[in-house]
């Protein structure tokens, strides 16, 4: 039980504080839209962003970030939701079983979603994030690092946390069928 009691309390924990950030930086975000000159001076070199008409493609990446967190934020929501029965040993209720299938596939779109917009983006603008192509296309070495990088790290380990729930979540449902098949041979 002190397992599942700190897992409660780390989903909470993470779950409270992502909507706290959101919507601190949602109100930042509003503010800096508002008045670009009151950004703090070591910000001064961003300025550009909030003050500037970029084409929309600019924004396609991180909007695709924004959306992913708030996606993450959902999943850690249905697996907060998974606590309750945990604590009240049913492993096998419908409730955990859904619930897990649904972070798992949240886990993996974001995976998956973030990195397919983030190679298009890539190949697309001939930047990423933190790759800046010098001298204009990509050459084929520069086109696979891109791609490389596009899907990083913790997409990599969002799909598998992804595959995991839904494995578990496979194995909950297996294992309610082995339950209530035993229950009626008794």
């Amino acid at each position: 039980m002190k397992t599942i009691n700190l897992l409660k309390n780390l989903i909470n924990i993470l779950f409270w504080g992502m909507i706290l950030f959101s919507i601190l930086g949602f109100i930042l975000i509003i503010y800096l839209f508002i008045s670009p000159e009151s950004l703090p001076l070591m910000f001064q070199g961003y300025r550009m962003l909030f003050d500037s008409d970029f084409p929309w493609q600019i924004w396609i990446s991180p909007l695709s970030y924004v959306l992913g967190f708030l996606l993450f934020i959902v999943s850690i929501y249905y697996l907060k939701k998974c606590i309750r029965p945990f604590q009240e040993r049913r492993f096998y209720s419908e409730e955990v079983i859904e619930n897990l299938k649904k972070a798992g596939r949240l886990f993996i779109f974001i995976a998956l979603g973030t990195s397919l917009i983030r190679i298009i983006a890539a190949l697309a603008f001939n930047t990423y994030a933190n790759i800046s192509v010098i001298g204009g296309s990509f050459g084929s070495g520069q086109t696979s690092l891109a791609v490389l990088s596009a899907i990083g790290n913790i997409n990599f380990f969002l799909l598998i946390i992804g595959l995991f729930l839904l494995v578990f979540s496979s194995a909950f449902e297996n294992g309610k069928f082995l339950k209530e098949e035993n229950d009626l041979t008794i």
